[in-house]
């Protein structure tokens, strides 16, 4: 009976994403099982590529159209056979598997790009060339000389290739001359074979390529290609006693082992399984030779001995019991446990104030779900997953919990995924990719913070994790749980018509009230002669707090020292020559540079243009803040935290702990400080420029400006101490500003969502961007104008109403060389819009040739620009 693997490739494009049958071999029927990645040859070349197993099933017989007599030895049909299985047992469950396939339809990706969500990065397989010497003519290894990888055996793949060893090889003879004669004797003192680009640097032979060809023409070598992970599991090498203990223990006391470094190493692996060979080096104040020569004598044995890369392993964290909840905390909890006891899939909004104790929330209803022998994933925004975030759920929960975010090496994700997959833990912590956990009996998913961009993809598959979730918990008959002050206008809008359930906590779970909050009209300071950044008012309640030893954060958010760099004479503004983007001024290194492409160039004295020594910098970044700080307030401490003081590892808890611990006087940041935090002495609060936000050009400009002064607002008046916020604008008789100064989410959402209507902006249609980018303007721009037009007949074609605005020039027309144009699509009906979007995708794919134009599509994106 005939097993048949369904496969697709790796890394492959949309035109080739489909699965693939292939045979499996003997040896690996009772071992490959959908979900698990194989090597498999494919197109003409037979080239050696990775595949991921979607399913397997019996070829239970012969269709009758079929190849009526195969060839003996043959298959009853013509597939290629699986080369190699990589992995032991699958990486992927069916439900995962599902999902995968959901992802490809639904973000128009591939079946590569969706699956390669679901694994830690550097688990992909790495090829590796090895020459092989030949013995006695035949080749021992399974390469590409000696067949096409089919089963050894098989007529078929037996045919495919020269045998080593017939009459017509055999007779080329032995090639002469030193270079063959240097990799012969290389690969014997070798042990008979070493990776190719290893042998090649060895030897640094400058016909090598060709003397290598000579040498297995010749039937003297073979080559054939070895798979690895790139990322495995990390072991390092241990000592362990090799006799009885009894028997070491009467060899000390009778003298017969003398050296005190002898015994010393003895006595420490007396009492324990294995010590890695480090440690006993430390400790034991001996040489690795010691070591040798105790295994030498037969007294101790080296193995390798598998270490799980924990980033937190070095950390201690106390043990912490579940709080007295509040009668709005408690009531909260009595309906999301009849949700987890339901066994169903179920959807609902916790819309609690900030300080209300939506964590505690999450902590009781997680423990409730192990409890009942099930799993949690608890998504949060990767700037809130602080210090502070890890030590509550580490502190509850120990060692059953995972903390995954970007900034933990491949290594440490790759352990961490795999004791997820391996039930050793029970509660992932994570920002958006940790939506992919390997659980197979999940409870509950919380999406913390829900209103969050981050949970969006700006990059193939552009997937929102809202939207994963849902999917996993829909497989899964669990709870899933948005979590917000500020939700979106979307799952509010949800909620309010009742196709999810709504959980308020109006209060502050320390029965605190919730900060004084007040607006300054900075035209007024202007006015008054006041050209500080800091308004009057806030400068007093700043010197207030240093006197009294209370601490305040300052929120902007702008990073760098300047917004940008003018000349007053000619008018020229500095611009990214790759981007049509402002350059920002840095002055710590005194440089400009892009946010966007990275470019960078040295601050100039003079005006590249016109020559004039009159150029400076204009507005104003968290760095500027800083500076001005130490010159309004001499003697006061002040800490940064923006994406330049937070670019390596740890940075982000070395300055949140200074920050604690050291009751430094000012914290100035950007949104990176607005959430997550909870610092019982900061009792004021002060945003500069908030109606900066207002002016992106993004329908969602008002929404995201109230959700970033109510969040970094409410880090005021957490602890004893109340709390004051100060708002400084421009603009105050915006909505948003001052619905955020009352601290009235409902107010601002039955504005927005009558604003949102009024212009059929979600959640009253759906929006999807499409963007053409490429090196020549005019080429785009035609390229777009096409593009539209297709756009327009297919949604005929397909019987959608849809609204098409433009072709016009994308916000920014201009990044990294490239020029933009984007189309902007309204429809209300979501599968019809996948489907037109789709179809032009792929239509465009085909076409495009040799075209240097790209074409991209993000379906209700984030960033408009």
């Amino acid at each position: 009976m005939d097993i048949v693997a369904s496969v697709v490739i790796s890394n492959s494009a949309r035109e080739f994403d489909m699965e693939y049958h292939y045979l499996v071999p003997e040896n690996l029927k009772d071992r490959v099982r959908p979900g698990m990645r194989v090597i498999v040859p494919f197109g003409k070349s037979d080239r050696l590529t990775e595949g991921y197993v979607l399913d397997v099933f019996e070829l239970k017989g012969k269709n009758e159209e079929e190849e009526a007599s195969p060839a003996p030895g043959k298959s009853s049909i013509q597939l290629k056979y699986i080369k190699k299985a990589v992995d032991e047992k699958p990486l992927l469950s069916t439900n995962m598997i599902r999902l995968a396939s959901w992802m490809k339809d639904r973000y128009i990706c591939t079946y590569s790009d969706a699956l390669k969500c679901m694994l830690p990065p550097g688990i992909g397989v790495k090829s590796i060339k090895v020459v092989k010497l030949q013995k006695d003519g035949q080749s021992e290894g399974n390469g590409h000389s000696s067949g096409s990888g089919q089963p050894a055996g098989n007529d078929q793949a037996a045919g495919s290739g020269r045998a080593i060893g017939n009459d017509q090889l055999a007779g080329s003879g032995q090639p002469k001359g030193k270079n063959a004669a240097r990799i012969l004797q290389a690969l014997n003192e070798a042990g008979g074979e070493c990776e190719y680009e290893e042998l090649k640097a060895r030897l640094n032979i400058r016909t090598f390529s060709k003397a290598i060809k000579d040498l297995e023409e010749a039937g003297l070598i073979s080559i054939y290609e070895e798979f690895t992970s790139r990322v495995r599991e990390k072991t390092v090498k241990a000592a362990f006693i090799a006799l009885p203990r009894e028997e070491i223990i009467e060899e000390i006391e009778s003298n017969r082992i003398r050296r005190i470094q002898h015994i010393r190493v003895l006595e420490m692996l007396l009492d324990t399984e294995y010590i890695s060979v480090q440690d006993i080096v430390r400790f034991a104040g001996v040489s690795p030779g010691v070591l040798n020569t105790l295994k030498k004598y037969g007294y101790i044995d080296f193995k390798d001995v598998e270490v799980i890369r924990d980033p937190y392993r070095d950390r201690d964290y106390p043990r912490t019991r579940p709080l007295t909840p509040t009668p709005s905390q408690a009531a909260a909890l009595k309906e999301l446990r009849s949700m987890v006891d339901a066994n169903r899939f179920h959807e609902v909004l916790l819309h609690g104030v900030t300080g209300s104790g939506k964590t505690e929330v999450y902590l009781q209803l997680i423990q409730y779900c192990l409890d009942k022998g099930r799993q949690a994933i608890v998504l949060v925004p990767e700037i809130s997953l602080t210090p502070q975030m890890v030590e509550r759920f580490k502190g509850r929960f120990g060692e059953r919990v995972a903390v995954l975010h970007s900034r933990l090496s491949p290594g440490e994700r790759y352990d961490q995924w795999r004791m997820i997959k391996d039930g050793e833990i029970k509660v992932a912590v994570g920002a958006r990719s940790a939506v992919f956990a390997p659980f197979d009996n999940l409870g509950v998913i919380i999406i913390d913070e829900e209103h969050e961009t981050t949970y969006k993809s700006e990059t193939t598959p552009k997937y929102h994790a809202r939207d994963i979730a849902k999917q996993r918990c829909m497989a899964g008959n669990a709870l899933l749980v948005y979590g917000s002050a500020t939700p979106s206008i979307e799952t509010y809008y949800r909620a309010q018509r009742g196709e999810i359930s709504l959980l308020e906590l109006t209060e502050r779970a320390n029965r605190g009230l919730l900060p004084h909050t007040e607006i300054i009209d900075m035209r007024r300071e202007l006015d008054s002669g006041n050209r500080s950044m800091f308004s009057s008012r806030l400068a007093v309640e700043i010197e207030k707090n240093i006197k009294s030893g209370q601490q305040t954060m300052l929120f902007l958010n702008r990073r760098g020292y300047a917004s940008f760099v003018l000349c007053r004479k000619c008018g020229l503004a500095l611009t990214c020559p790759n981007c049509s983007i402002s350059l920002t001024y840095h002055a710590y290194d005194d440089r400009l540079i892009c946010h966007y492409c990275g470019y960078t160039v040295k601050n100039p004295e003079t005006c590249p243009r016109c020559k004039s020594r009159y150029i400076r910098h204009f507005g104003t970044g968290t760095q500027k803040v800083e500076e001005e700080l130490a010159k309004h307030f001499p003697g006061c401490t002040v800490i940064r935290m923006d994406m330049d003081t937070t670019t390596y590892k740890n940075s982000h808890e070395e300055i949140l702990t200074a920050f604690r611990e050291k009751n430094i006087n000012i914290m100035v940041g950007t949104q990176m400080i607005a959430k997550g935090h909870d610092f019982p002495n900061v009792t004021l609060v002060g945003v500069l420029a908030a109606d900066g936000m207002l002016n992106t050009g993004d329908y969602r400009a008002s929404e995201r400006t109230f959700q970033l002064i109510t969040q970094v607002a409410g880090r005021a008046g957490r602890g004893e101490l109340p709390g004051r916020v100060i708002i400084q604008a421009y603009n105050t008789e915006d909505f948003s500003i001052n619905a955020a100064c009352r601290h009235d989410y409902k107010g601002f959402y039955s504005q927005e969502i009558r604003i949102r209507k009024k212009l059929w902006y979600p959640p009253f249609t759906n929006l999807a961007c499409v963007i053409l980018s490429g090196p020549y303007d005019r080429a785009v721009a035609q390229k777009a104008r096409e593009v539209a037009k297709d756009l327009g007949d297919c949604f005929k074609d397909f019987g959608q109403s849809a609204q098409i605005l433009g072709p016009a020039r994308a916000p920014l027309s201009r990044i990294k060389n490239k020029f933009r144009w984007r189309i902007i699509i309204k429809c209300p009906d979501l599968e019809g819009l996948v489907s037109v979007l789709t179809h032009i995708t792929d239509e465009y794919g085909k076409s495009r040739g040799k075209s240097n134009i790209d074409l991209s599509v993000d379906i209700n994106p984030v960033n408009m620009l």
